[in-house]
């Protein structure tokens, strides 16, 4: 099954699509697309990963541990010495998702959730 869950996938928000990519060597990085895509393909570069970390697989449970840290680091380089705005805090995550399907267009979990493959990358 980890053969399946590599690659890049997609999750629909109230604002577009995210975009969170697994790799065979078990790191995962979530993100978004730039704020217009202008219909151009777009490069994995093109993305703002927030958070990123890793995953495996328990049976059939899809288990992420993820926290901030690229965005934390996108805010120091944003707001080098500024004061007003408040610096995020390490937010670490872990997820356990029973995957109840998986086929290369989508990731189905038991709660409903699901993820489809990502082809906006050319």
């Amino acid at each position: 099954m980890e053969q399946k869950i590599v690659g890049a996938w997609s999750w629909t928000y109230i604002e577009g699509k995210g975009r969170m990519v697994f790799t065979a060597d078990h790191t995962l990085k979530e993100g978004f697309p730039p704020d217009e895509e202008k219909g151009r393909p777009l490069r994995d570069d093109d993305f703002d990963y927030l958070r990123s970390g890793t995953w495996h697989l328990e049976g059939d449970v899809l288990v992420t541990e993820t926290d901030n840290t690229p965005y934390i680091a996108w805010f120091d380089r944003a707001f080098p010495k500024d004061t007003s705005e408040k610096r995020p805090k390490l937010d670490r995550e872990v997820k356990r998702q029973k995957i109840a399907h998986i086929d290369g267009e989508k990731m189905v979990f038991s709660d409903g959730y699901s993820l489809e493959r990502d082809t906006r990358v050319k």
